[in-house]
């Protein structure tokens, strides 16, 4: 009796196995298992610094941990106290660079970029690659943006935001990073040096990266704050910088208004009439053909970021083996985004969850870094 029942008992347990292991793809719509294309070896360069790879040393009392970001995770920046920098290819900590290190200590080499407001020089500081940013032109204007990108910088030091040097009057210093703003992307992983790492992996790290930025943004120690420097697509990714293992930190912070549902604050975030399809349909002029009243206009809040997001996302993940499967994925949350009425949109921390869901739906634990958790404090 015994011999015979058991071949039908292996069965059952082996097909019990197969639906557990099935399930999660019954659940999400789609069979394509987590295969091929998701499954990749740790690249050798993710997690290590281009600028002069640094082993940072967990016991170095000069360098500190975000609070809930993790304490040494691959490729995880580790703030310095308040008030000091460290570039990658520095071992310490060391106090901000006041007005004789910027003039004495720096030197220029050539331009890497440009805006209205400032002109960016990659420089060297005692044999350490900075980026030198320079007033454009001694306008009040100007200067009030510059000054205010000083001051925010200084106050959001965070992994997600550019890390701060030092600065003297109308001259910058900031961390250094080759690869440039985030409108590079196609250019960079398509290049024959970065190809191999021109794949889903890198792409969904890259925009769970932004998304961390916008979470910062809109939790951030001094309120909830607005990227307001962002009516189009391209102007967007010129906000932030690519670092050395494919992340996104924030680098342009002179418009980033402050929120405060409480206090019935919000904010506008442009004199001129939008008439782009990019941003939310509350940042559009709503009398129709009447001439652009700025008083008239009616303010708005953080979640038109989130309106962006998708958009933003689908740029970053590209047209690679396996992102369209990312797409469906977020397929859900993306058009919750784009609900016409702000409040139904999600927050970023709804937008977190459902991301971790699909990195653990998609991507390998050793594969991509847990910046949902680390961020969040989800388990």
């Amino acid at each position: 009796m015994g011999r015979a029942c058991k071949p039908h008992v292996i069965c059952l347990l082996l097909l019990t196995l197969l639906l557990l292991y099935l399930l999660p793809w019954f659940r999400s719509g789609s069979l394509q298992p987590a295969s091929g294309f998701f499954n990749y070896e740790v690249d050798e360069m993710l997690g290590q610094e281009r600028q002069g790879k640094v082993q940072e040393s967990r016991s170095n009392p000069d360098v500190v941990a975000e609070a809930g970001l993790g304490v040494g995770q691959p490729g995880q920046r580790r703030l310095c106290p308040p008030g000091s920098f460290r570039v990658s290819t520095m071992e310490t900590c060391m106090p901000w660079l006041g007005c004789k290190e910027v003039t004495d200590e720096v030197t220029t080499l050539h331009k890497i970029g440009s805006g209205f407001v400032k002109k960016v020089y990659k420089a060297i500081w005692r044999n350490h690659t900075v980026a030198y940013s320079k007033l454009t032109k001694m306008a009040p204007v100007k200067l009030e943006y510059f000054s205010r990108d000083i001051k925010m910088l200084k106050t959001l030091q965070h992994p997600s935001v550019l890390q701060y040097v030092g600065s003297c009057n109308t001259s910058l210093l900031t961390e250094f990073h080759e690869f440039g703003s985030a409108n590079s992307v196609e250019e960079i992983l398509k290049s024959n040096e970065y190809s191999k790492f021109n794949n889903v992996r890198t792409r969904f790290k890259i925009a769970l990266s932004y998304l961390q930025a916008i979470h910062f943004l809109h939790n951030s120690p001094i309120g909830t704050r607005v990227m307001c420097d962002s009516h189009k697509l391209q102007k967007t990714l010129t906000q932030f910088l690519i670092t050395q293992d494919f992340k996104l930190v924030l680098s342009d912070l002179d418009f980033i208004p402050e929120v405060n549902h409480e206090a019935n604050l919000f904010v506008k975030c442009r004199h001129k009439r939008i008439m782009s399809g990019f941003v939310a349909p509350e940042q559009l002029w709503p009398f129709g053909n009447e001439t652009l009243d700025y008083s008239r206009m009616p303010p708005y809040d953080e979640k038109t970021n989130i309106w962006k997001i998708p958009r933003v996302v689908d740029y970053l993940l590209g047209n690679v083996n396996g992102s369209d499967v990312v797409r469906s994925h977020l397929f859900k949350v993306h058009q919750q985004c784009h609900n016409r009425d702000p409040r139904q949109r999600p927050t970023t921390k709804v937008l977190f969850e459902e991301y971790n869901r699909v990195k653990n739906m998609l991507f390998s634990e050793h594969i991509t870094n847990s910046i949902v958790n680390q961020t969040m404090g989800i388990s």
